[in-house]
C-alpha cells in the first residue's frame, strides 16, 4: 500500500498562484539544508509554454534574493526540437525570462538540444546524463522538484493523448510528435513525473477550468496524461488560479 498525497492551493491569479509556489518551494528548501540528509544540490526540472512566463517573472522580482541560486541545478521537463535561439524553445524562454535575469551559473543549468538533427540520440544523451547525475529509484532518476504544465487537451510534459506508453515506460526521456502539428520532442517520461519528491503542477488560465475538475477522476486516468500523473505521483500539489473543486 502506497500512501500518496495530493494538495491544491488556489490563488486569486496566476501571480498569487505563482508566489505560494515559489514561496512552499523555498521553505522546502531551506528546510533541507537544516536536514539530516544534508542536501547540497536542489534538482529542478521546468516546464515551458506559457504558463512559465508569470512564474519565472515573479520569481525574479520577488523571490530572487531568497533564492539559493548556487545551490539549484535546473533541468527541463521537455523540449521542443527546435533550433536553439527559436523563441518557441522551451530553453530559450526561460533563458529570456529566468536564467539571464539571476545569478545562477551556467554549469548548473543542464539543457536539452532541441537544435540536434539525432533526436534519438539526444533523447538518450539528456537520459544518460541525468540518470548520472541524480539520486535514483531502482533505475528512475528522482527530482527535488518537477515543475508541471497542463494543455487545454490534458497532455504534460509533452506527453499528449495516446501516447500512454510514454508513461510507463523505463527511459527517463523519449521522442514524441504533437499531434496536430507533427512536431517532434524531447520529454520526460511517466515514471520519472511520478517518482519526483514533489510533483507540482502550474495550471492558469480559465480556458483549462473544464478539464482541470476532471483531473482526479479515475475514469479520465488513460485518456489525460497529466490525470494519470496526477493520480499515480506519490506526493503532487497543484498551484492554480481557478476556483474548483476537483471530482472524484
Amino acid at each position: 500500500f502506497i500512501l500518496r498525497t495530493m494538495i491544491v492551493h488556489v490563488g486569486d491569479n496566476a501571480r498569487e498562484a505563482a508566489r505560494i509556489l515559489l514561496s512552499n518551494m523555498l521553505a522546502i528548501i531551506e528546510r533541507m539544508s537544516g536536514s539530516k540528509e544534508g542536501m547540497t544540490e536542489v534538482n529542478i526540472a521546468l516546464s515551458g509554454g506559457n504558463s512559465p512566463v508569470e512564474l519565472f517573472d515573479v520569481w525574479v522580482n520577488e523571490f530572487a534574493g531568497r533564492t539559493p541560486w548556487e545551490r539549484l541545478r535546473l533541468y527541463w521537463v521537455d523540449e521542443r526540437c527546435v533550433p536553439v535561439e527559436d523563441e518557441a524553445g522551451n530553453y530559450r524562454l526561460a533563458k529570456v525570462h529566468l536564467l539571464d535575469r539571476v545569478p545562477i551559473s551556467q554549469e548548473h543549468v543542464f539543457r536539452i538540444r532541441g537544435e540536434q538533427e539525432d533526436v534519438e540520440g539526444e533523447a538518450m544523451r539528456y537520459s544518460s546524463m541525468v540518470l548520472s547525475r541524480l539520486p535514483l529509484h531502482g533505475c528512475i532518476p528522482v527530482f527535488d522538484f518537477v515543475l508541471l504544465g497542463m494543455g487545454t487537451d490534458g497532455h504534460t510534459s509533452s506527453v499528449f493523448p495516446g501516447q500512454n506508453a510514454l508513461l510507463r515506460t523505463s527511459v527517463p526521456y523519449a521522442v514524441s510528435r504533437h499531434p496536430a502539428t507533427g512536431q517532434q520532442r524531447i520529454a520526460m517520461t511517466g515514471e520519472v513525473m511520478i517518482h519526483a519528491r514533489h510533483t507540482w503542477f502550474y495550471v492558469i488560465g480559465q480556458d483549462k477550468a473544464d478539464i482541470l475538475r476532471t483531473l482526479s477522476c479515475p475514469n479520465v486516468r488513460s485518456r489525460y496524461p497529466a490525470a494519470y500523473v496526477w493520480q499515480s505521483a506519490f506526493y503532487a500539489e497543484l498551484f492554480t488560479d481557478i476556483d474548483i473543486t476537483l471530482s472524484v
